[in-house]
């Protein structure tokens, strides 16, 4: 019932109620003035709510349904207004006081604004604003090229003629530590949709066979067909081709790019493009994953494909509800000894695999091996408080000395929450020599253990993200 009552409240903040209340005097100069207007109205008429969710993604032309930049420019002038006047923002309806949507219309040398707000757990209480400015005062750019026509060009581009394929599409996710934000969500919902569109192909569920199949004959019997562990998440859905994204921020622009790779991971198409920064109404900053990825030094994994961690929804970055259960898939290109953690924002460490009471053996290849599996008395259920976590997985040739994680343990790796400036390899050296570490030390202590045995230490890591429902 929640879902359907956040569709249901998305489409009425679409609908632009006319007659709508005009709270001007006279037409707003500008759209900071429209917005400046909208904020003072939710102010006046809130009755003390605070926490508002903006529908970023449905500011929209009325008539034509397409966003322009018009769109982004619209957003950014609400944010800025609306934060001014004392509000915050919430990405879950469920946890916000308002919800406010707004779409525009051009009407001869007019733009009309509707802007409509509702209680987020009552939609009987909508109001409705409306503005007309005269597009002269707009910004030059607003009606050409906006955020939806660059991704969609770069879709078409990286695609190309192909056409008939089955595409199993990977989160769009940030370069350097692979985890995603506000922003390459949505790009990456605008890549699924614009294939959907086109019917160029046949685009896999969102949530992969392997939900159904975990555990199962016919999922063992994928695995041994897996030849590239990359683009295994691909082949359990059945597909022919995966769709890759990342992006990396520079000043004042984003630059998104996408590859289509085939199974054994060979490029079939690639593009990127250069996006400005007033185009894009979505943050790109995710603090918490990013300051995960630090932790679990993301940016300094080899790809090694000896070793793959995703969950039996897909791979890279996943999103789970409360009440739903995590299981993890490792998969491993030899035999070899796999040690898995997780990592919360707290900086708490819990070690998920060995289990109590479990054998440390070798993982044999050719299989996908599940945590927690059919035969353990423990299960991962999602429940709050919610946010994101990082899942860390080593792997070895030789079995691994386990460490004790305890936060009385002073951290040689971090100070104040940023890599200390001392050489990596003498702190790697000294964290080999302990039983007992804190919990920001992990990686440089299965770095220096590996280099003490002589052994190559293969990693990888999971953005797992947990919301309400």
């Amino acid at each position: 019932m929640l879902i359907i009552r956040t569709v249901l409240f998305i489409m009425l903040l679409l609908v632009a109620s006319s007659p709508s209340f005009a709270f001007w005097s006279s037409e707003p100069a500008s759209l900071k003035e429209l917005a400046s207007g909208v904020a003072m109205e939710l102010k006046d008429t809130s009755g003390g709510a605070k926490k508002l969710y903006l529908d970023k993604a449905n500011v929209k032309d009325t008539v034509t349904g397409e966003n322009s930049n018009l769109s982004a420019f619209l957003v950014n002038e609400l944010e800025s207004s609306l934060s001014a006047a004392g509000f915050s923002f919430s990405d879950f309806m469920e946890e916000a006081d308002l919800a406010v949507g707004a779409s525009y219309q051009r009407d001869g040398d007019k733009l009309r604004v509707f802007v409509k707000y509702c209680p987020a757990k009552d939609s009987s209480g909508c109001k409705s604003l409306a503005a007309a400015l005269p597009i002269t005062k707009l910004p030059k750019d607003s009606f050409s090229e906006s955020l939806d026509s660059r991704v969609k060009r770069l879709v078409q581009k990286t695609s190309g003629s192909r056409n008939g394929l089955k595409v199993f599409i990977n989160p769009v996710v940030e370069r350097k530590g692979r985890y995603a934000s506000e922003f390459s969500e949505y790009v990456t919902a605008k890549a699924r949709s614009y294939l959907v569109n086109s019917q160029q192909f046949e685009v896999l569920e969102e949530q992969p066979v392997t939900r159904s199949l975990s555990n199962t004959r016919g999922l063992a019997v994928k695995a041994k067909q897996v030849k590239n562990l990359e683009t295994s998440a691909a082949l359990f859905s059945g597909a022919d081709v995966v769709l890759d994204g990342y992006y990396l921020e520079g000043t004042g622009r984003v630059t998104v790019a996408m590859t289509l790779k085939n199974l054994k991971g060979g490029v079939l198409g690639s593009a990127e493009e250069t996006i400005e920064r007033a185009l894009i109404p979505y943050s790109t900053v995710n603090q918490t994953a990013g300051a995960l990825a630090l932790v679990a030094d993301v940016a300094g994994q080899g790809s090694q494909q000896m070793v793959k961690l995703n969950t039996t929804k897909g791979d890279r970055f996943q999103v789970y509800r409360a009440g739903e259960k995590v299981q993890f898939l490792i998969q491993v290109a030899k035999p070899l000894y796999v040690y898995l953690y997780g990592i919360n924002a707290k900086n708490e460490v819990n070690q998920l695999y060995p289990g109590p009471g479990q054998q440390e053996e070798p993982l044999a290849s050719g299989r996908i091996h599940t945590v927690p599996g059919e035969r353990d008395s423990w299960e991962i259920v999602v429940e709050p408080p919610f946010g994101t976590d990082v899942v860390k997985l080593f792997a070895s040739e030789r079995p691994l000395p386990v460490p004790t994680i305890s936060d009385k343990i002073a951290a040689k790796s971090f100070s104040g929450g940023t890599r200390t400036l001392a050489r990596r390899d003498v702190i790697q050296q000294e964290l080999s020599t302990q039983k007992t570490i804190n919990g920001f030390d992990l990686v440089d202590y299965y770095k220096g253990i590996a280099i003490n045995f002589g052994v190559t230490l293969y990693e990888d890591s999971l953005f797992v993200q947990t919301r309400p429902h």
